[in-house]
């Protein structure tokens, strides 16, 4: 009964289809190997040949990432891997790419094929979105250990790269020597950076290379340990209370890695199980069916029907928000530029373009604060993208709503026709067998009275006329079956109020961008202080240089910055017109308390006081900056840690009460009110 139930539901796939995806499997990873396998063959062929011919062959992947490069789907994906190959591997564009294409082949191909395998395993709607989710969580996770673990590892290799480079710089003095003598116990990643810096060091025009290393760097902390550098051997060192400034700035520096490395090492641990416990219960639906079916059977009404499918679909989208929200505290603030992409295709159609044109005109003001929600918030593109996400999420909020409300009639539908209530199998006792002839005769006469009201008597004299029931009693008692039936089919259909709650629904999802703006600029407001302490180090580093100026101070903190970034470009645009002006916008573009005292500091010093004066607080509060910074640390971790854990555990709470407790206190209120009327017709 069960099974051919399921089958009917069209919720699994019968053995001949399972051996068909087999077989397809089977045809894929043999496709695979036997093309490794050619081209392996095809370049022990080619290894003699001259080098055109073997530039033709290689340049395969060259020309596949080409063409990946500008499919959108991929090229956000492609342009990630890309970076933090980069990272350890500064070969020429061609080596490079052909590096990324490869390694994104094998990820998504294993994903790929694994996702054929799990559906190979079983096919309905619960186990291909588990499939989708699982792909999705064990995807991300290869990509973040590729990416966390080589940044981790370089940031390790750079700190003790820094300590050979002071210790070689104590012999002589000569800052490009000391970075060659310090390459030689440098591991692989590590050797290629410094091979790089003493490049730049060393090359013709120092300043034009440094630019161009700085576009490929794998951190900011490179950057200043090359910038420093670079300054050293321009200006030269100079002895600041019987200390060397760039040997105090390498200290400083060192410093900086340390809290970053502590830092990522706390995250790492708070947020080390979140994602799994934010996923795990998506894949105990099953196992909570089961077993709540199999101590009250009376649950299989709600998990076979519409509630099951509206709890399962609101789950779903439970377990996938809470795991982008912990992914999102978990990531370090990234400053992105911004890209036309799929949106700015969208926005050529001039239809859509004038639309939304239209919509920024008549709400201007709040079109203005949205864009300076943007701006806090990182997003740097149009506000017309803004507006055609925020439109595309509530056609889709729309359309999956109607969808949902739609699929539970069918569903309720499908269980009249196909599923025995649980009452009439109490009541009349029947086995299997006959209650699947009892199913059979209802189906027939529901779909032929379907959409209309057929009295009692005409469905009975229909019964006996048929031949499908002999006695008059029985057809008496199978006909009021049928009219409950059929009045609960009937009764299946989109109404006028469902059409209102998908409006409503359509509308929250339509403010769904907006509240993500909101919540990353929470999180970006959590990193506020902790950059302006970099901003203090920087400072530091430059302060004592005699022809450093506010605007080469100002480059330097833009040029480092993530948070503060747009509105410190903007003051450096505005400074050729007035450098006070361009100060006094700059506090007000940012009213941070911490970073205005930095932009005060700037003024005193554009108003011809030395820089070292205006800054010689943070030199003599150096260690209480220090003391406070660990502290802020420790209370934004502890934030981060505490938030990430209420997301995680939702998913969890939700399940248990709504795919088990909420059932059973439904039925156990409607078996006391069952009970109650019986006690009151008893009397």
């Amino acid at each position: 009964m069960n099974n051919r139930q399921l089958n009917n539901n069209g919720q699994f796939l019968n053995s001949q289809q399972l051996i068909y995806i087999l077989i397809l499997v089977i045809i894929i990873a043999a496709t695979v190997i036997i093309s490794l396998l050619l081209i392996e063959k095809q370049k022990k062929k080619n290894k003699t040949e001259n080098q055109v011919i073997r530039t033709k062959r290689v340049d395969f992947w060259f020309k596949l990432y080409s063409v990946s490069i500008n499919f959108y789907p991929l090229r956000n994906y492609l342009l990630r891997i890309r970076k933090r190959i980069e990272m350890f591997d500064m070969s020429d564009n061609w080596t490079v790419s052909r590096k990324t294409i490869k390694f994104s082949c094998i990820s998504l191909g294993v994903c790929f094929l694994l996702f054929l395998i799990l559906m190979a395993m079983d096919l309905n709607v619960y186990f291909l979105t588990v499939s989708g989710i699982t792909i999705y969580v064990i995807h991300n996770q290869i990509i973040s250990i590729f990416i966390d673990r080589i940044e981790n590892r370089l940031l390790i290799q750079f700190d003790k790269f820094l300590g050979d480079v002071r210790h070689h710089y104590h012999e002589h003095g000569m800052i490009d020597e000391a970075i060659y003598d310090a390459i030689e116990d440098c591991p692989y990643e590590m050797s290629v950076h410094a091979n790089k810096m003493y490049e730049v060091l060393t090359s013709v025009n120092p300043e034009s290379e440094l630019e161009k290393y700085n576009d490929i760097a794998p951190n900011k902390y490179f950057k200043i340990f090359l910038s420093n550098c670079f300054i050293l051997q321009r200006f030269g060192d100079k002895i600041v209370d019987d200390e060397s400034v760039f040997l105090t700035n390498l200290n400083y520096l060192k410093q900086e890695i340390n809290i970053e490395l502590l830092r990522r090492q706390k995250l790492d641990y708070l947020f080390n199980s979140l994602s799994v416990i934010a996923v795990a219960p998506i894949f105990a639906l099953k196992p909570l069916e089961k077993w709540g079916i199999s101590n009250m059977p009376e649950m299989a009404n709600y998990y076979y029907g519409s509630y099951g499918f509206t709890v399962q679909i609101i789950l779903f989208f439970i377990v996938i928000l809470a795991y982008q929200l912990i992914n999102r505290l978990r990531r370090d603030y990234e400053y992105r530029e911004s890209s036309e992409g799929i949106l700015g295709m969208i926005l050529k159609v001039k239809v859509i373009a004038n639309f939304i044109s239209i919509m920024i005109n008549k709400q201007y003001n709040k079109a203005l604060k949205y864009a300076n929600l943007m701006r806090i918030a990182g997003i740097h593109h149009r506000i017309e993208h803004f507006y055609l996400q925020r439109i595309m999420y509530l056609l889709l909020g729309l359309i999956t709503s109607t969808f949902i409300f739609t699929n539970i009639h069918a569903i309720t539908r499908n269980n009249i026709l196909y599923r025995a209530e649980l009452k009439y199998v109490q009541t009349e006792n029947i086995d299997e067998k006959a209650q699947e002839e009892i199913l059979k005769t209802d189906r027939k006469f529901i779909r032929k009275y379907s959409g209309k009201k057929p009295s009692l008597k005409e469905i009975k004299d229909d019964l006996l006329g048929s031949g499908s029931i002999d006695d008059s009693e029985a057809a008496r008692i199978a006909a009021q079956r049928i009219r409950e039936k059929l009045i609960k089919y009937n009764n299946e259909y989109f109404k006028w109020w469902e059409l209102i709650i998908s409006l409503l629904i359509a509308l929250a999802c339509y403010n769904v961008p907006y509240g993500m703006l909101i919540f990353r600029k929470k999180i970006i407001q959590m990193n506020m202080e902790d950059e302006v302490m970099q901003f203090h180090t920087i400072i530091l580093m430059l302060m004592h240089i005699e022809r450093i100026s506010v605007e080469d101070i100002l480059k330097w903190m833009e040029q480092f910055a993530f948070v503060f970034k747009d509105s410190i470009s903007k003051c450096i645009i505005n400074f050729e017109n007035g450098d006070t002006e361009a100060l006094e916008q700059l506090k007000i573009d940012e009213p941070f308390v911490s970073f205005g005292r930095i932009v005060e500091n700037l003024q005193s010093a554009s108003d011809k006081i030395p820089i070292v004066r205006a800054f010689d607080q943070l030199k003599v509060e150096r260690g209480y900056y220090q003391e406070k910074r660990k502290q802020d640390n420790e209370i934004l971790i502890n934030k981060k840690g505490t938030l990430g854990k209420l997301i995680a555990y939702i998913p969890l709470g939700a399940t248990t009460f709504l795919y088990l407790l909420l059932p059973f206190i439904l039925i156990s209120v409607n078996q006391l009110m069952t009970y109650s009327e019986q006690m009151k017709n008893s009397f």
